[in-house]
């Protein structure tokens, strides 16, 4: 009976450990992607306009920003809207924008590697 009961429990701990090293593997099998990258804006007085949105937008591997969303609020479009990246000169963003519900709304199409880009500009005049 001794020897049963001990066999029951060494069968017992042997499922649990087995349990535990599958899980384990499983856990460990987990892979994650390199290091994300952060996008972002922080708040700035830009004479003329308010922006309530920036919106960054990447291609598929995520280095380079393809695009800017903007959206500003009151009727802008009759001000040349600009970006840059890096102390650059602005580029001027194509179209006037979208005129709607209090605010407007820009695409702006650029090509800007995410790494290194650590200022972003908005112009409007």
């Amino acid at each position: 009976m001794l020897l049963r009961s001990s066999l029951a429990a060494l069968l017992a701990a042997g499922t649990i450990a087995a349990v535990v090293v599958v899980g384990s593997a499983f856990t460990a099998s987990n892979t994650l992607p390199a290091a994300g990258v952060d996008l972002g804006y922080g708040s700035q007085t830009i004479s003329g306009v308010t922006a309530t949105a920036v919106t960054y937008n990447l291609n598929v591997p995520g280095d380079t920003i393809t695009s800017v969303g903007l959206v500003l609020t009151g009727d802008t479009t009759a001000k040349t809207v600009g970006i840059a990246f890096n102390d650059a000169a602005p580029a001027t963003c194509s179209g006037s924008g979208s005129f709607s519900a209090g605010s407007t709304t820009y695409a702006c199409v650029v090509s800007q590697a995410v790494a290194g880009t650590v200022k972003f500009a908005l112009v409007a005049s």
